[in-house]
């Protein structure tokens, strides 16, 4: 009996000391939930979006969260900087998302950000990378959150939600990154961050205390590179399709006219791509096959469902409109000297021997390539109700 009340006891307190060891810890670190990156003239703008956080039960009108920042020539020299403001040990180890600024993107690169955070031991190796558009990483990181406690979990968990309920973002980590950006045969693609309104609104906690804040984060189509610097930009809709030809699209909302003031819209069930590639009369040639089954969601449209050639109609009408919007893809691709749909990619497995001849010129072969676009819809259900105007 002694000997059960002293192990009682001494389980007691193993138990105590751990919970001792976490408020410790919650009390000597500093979480870093998201990190931000800019360009200066002379080197790196580094920004962190810190926990800060409060005894439980404790009402406070202090922020979950508090961004430090500081600029250096060198993204590690920067976050050391950082590291003396806060009286806490920062822990990369919690990061969830990496801002890039756009200026950075588009004038130095983004090289340098994606080996740092390869080379950082402690960083997650599936952070998120985000590029912005039209602002910097340091603003998008001081924005108050609506929903979720701490800003950066809201901006993950918004491309999470995308990425499986509408497909126009996906999430992207750095090693993908790095590859993409050394790939001959496919450049890469990043998601966009934007601001919805005024910056310095959504800096504001009181932005939050109304119903409909007038600014907030938005994730925003994608961002296009060449190499490692961004030449473009995608909006939602083309966004949708990339991912659609890219075969990675596990469901969306198609939209398509079914006559001059009236469309249709289709919830996509299932869809897949198949991309064959060849070298013909020395021109790269690619057969793209899509296949799309959706349900019929939505119909303004005047005509009775019940009819099974209206039902055939229908299909084709989505077929037309999405083999649209792939040409249009391609020609925004072939427009920004971009393969970042992967067609040297497909080329290189599909016909090895040319690809060894064309590989050195591809980015030229690229924009002489042609295609053969067939597009079959499918939609399984579309109700049990004919409504007709």
């Amino acid at each position: 009996m002694k000997k059960l009340v002293l192990l009682f006891i001494t389980f007691f307190f193993f138990i105590f000391s751990l919970g001792n060891l976490n408020i410790n810890e919650l009390n000597e670190n500093a979480f870093v939930y998201g990190l931000g990156v800019d360009k200066t003239k002379d080197g790196y703008r580094v920004s962190m979006q810190i926990v800060n956080p409060h005894p439980l039960n404790t009402p406070t009108d202090k922020p979950s969260v508090v961004v430090y920042e500081d600029e250096a020539r060198s993204i590690g020299k920067a976050v050391e900087l950082v590291s003396k403001k806060t009286p806490r040990e920062l822990l990369l180890s919690q990061i969830q998302v990496v801002l890039i600024g756009e200026q950075l993107a588009k004038k130095q690169g983004i090289n340098d950000v994606l080996n740092y955070l390869l080379r950082k031991p402690g960083l997650s190796s599936t952070v998120d990378v985000l590029v912005m558009n039209h602002m910097k990483a340091f603003d998008a990181l001081r924005v108050f959150s609506a929903i979720e406690e701490i800003p950066s979990s809201e901006i993950l968990k918004t491309v999470m939600n995308t990425e499986e309920n509408w497909g126009s973002h996906q999430r992207v980590f750095p090693l993908q990154l790095k590859a993409e950006v050394l790939s001959i045969g496919k450049e890469a693609i990043v998601p966009t961050l934007s601001i919805s309104g005024k910056i310095k609104s959504a800096e504001k906690k009181k932005n939050l205390e109304q119903l409909a804040p007038k600014s907030y984060l938005r994730l925003s189509g994608l961002t296009v590179l060449r190499g490692d610097k961004e030449v473009g930009w995608l909006n939602d809709k083309l966004s949708r399709v990339y991912y659609l030809i890219k075969g990675k699209l596990k469901s969306s909302y198609f939209t398509s006219p079914c006559s001059k003031h009236e469309e249709f819209g289709l919830t996509i069930i299932k869809a897949k791509t198949n991309i064959k590639g060849s070298i013909i009369d020395e021109n790269p040639f690619f057969k793209i096959r899509t296949k799309i089954i959706g349900d019929l969601d939505e119909l303004n449209c005047n005509m009775n469902i019940s009819n099974p050639s209206n039902i055939k109609s229908l299909e084709k009408e989505m077929e037309k409109e999405v083999k649209k919007q792939i040409v249009q893809l391609i020609k925004e691709s072939q427009k920004l000297k971009s393969d970042f749909i992967g067609f040297g990619d497909v080329l290189r497995i599909d016909d090895k021997s040319e690809w060894k001849k064309i590989d050195e010129r591809w980015k030229q072969a690229y924009l002489e390539s042609e295609f053969d676009i067939k597009v079959k819809v499918i939609i399984r259900n579309y109700g049990d109700t004919n409504l007709t105007s």
